[in-house]
């Protein structure tokens, strides 16, 4: 008996674990990438989120510290009908000096910038530099920029000297910090990746199209892809706003089972596929 009880017990218990789990559905990570569009009712790339109870802040104290055009990376659950935020971290683009009229550390900026000092940038790489939606002053001694790495030890448009660019491939998004000097970032450190955890499977984007020359496709913050064809309506000069599931912006939603649909219905409600 004492052996049996608890066996009876599994047994009661196994049909409610698979109905925890297809409440979710079969899409189960969602993330963002854009900038916040408003504070009041807070949103980021014009979708409107509320933040668990238990959420994690990346780069900022605190919540008061938010402020619109900040450039973020979400990780983001459903909540019933809403949508909470469970990770947010704060990611700059470029931080670094002005080194010209119209740019920093050598990259071209759309927006206006001071005539020297240093200072930070948010908003989304062009092909050619960075479309700015907020520059501040920046006081620390270090640089840093977050962007594509083109295989030929740029990252971004800024050229970075480390040897721990050997680990990586063109088309992977990097984070470099470290000194800027002679013309590029002697990196002190350089990581991978957006997300602070794994990569979800759904991930609404905002940003510019890049072209990248290797495969042919178009590049979205070096995590989604799609056919230049697919987009040549679009081209690389316009801001866009795009889902990716498993790292693809022209997939098809008749590939998606019917909670999946229901799933990215629900989460891209401001992007166009």
């Amino acid at each position: 008996m004492r052996i049996l009880l608890p066996i009876a017990c599994l047994l009661l218990a196994w049909p409610l674990f698979p109905l925890a789990e297809e409440k979710e559905g079969g899409i189960i990570g969602t993330g963002v990438i854009g900038q916040i569009t408003a504070l009041d009712r807070f949103e980021v790339s014009g979708m409107e989120f509320g933040f668990a109870p238990d959420f994690e802040l990346v780069g900022v104290g605190s919540r008061d510290d938010l402020r619109l055009g900040m450039t973020l990376v979400l990780a983001t659950g459903r909540n019933g009908a809403d949508w909470q935020i469970h990770t947010l971290r704060y990611m700059p683009l470029l931080s670094g000096p002005v080194t010209a009229p119209g740019e920093v550390m050598g990259v071209p900026i759309v927006g206006s910038l001071p005539s020297s000092g240093s200072v930070q940038i948010d908003g989304f790489w062009t092909e050619t530099g960075i479309v700015a939606s907020r520059i501040t002053e920046y006081s620390e001694e270090t640089a840093q920029v977050s962007g594509i790495y083109d295989g030929n030890g740029r990252v971004g448009h800024v050229p970075v000297q480390s040897a721990d660019l050997f680990d990586f491939t063109a088309g992977q998004t990097l984070t470099v910090t470290g000194q800027f000097l002679d013309g590029k970032i002697k990196a002190v450190s350089v990581t991978d990746g957006l997300f602070t955890g794994p990569s979800p499977e759904l991930v609404l984007l905002e940003g510019f199209y890049r072209s990248m020359k290797s495969s042919g496709e178009l590049n979205l913050h070096g995590i989604a892809f799609a056919s230049a064809t697919v987009e040549q309506d679009v081209g690389s000069g316009v801001l866009v706003r795009r889902c990716a599931w498993k790292g693809r912006t022209d997939f098809s939603r008749s590939a998606l089972s019917e909670k999946d649909e229901e799933m990215v219905s629900s989460f891209c409600v401001s992007a166009s596929n």
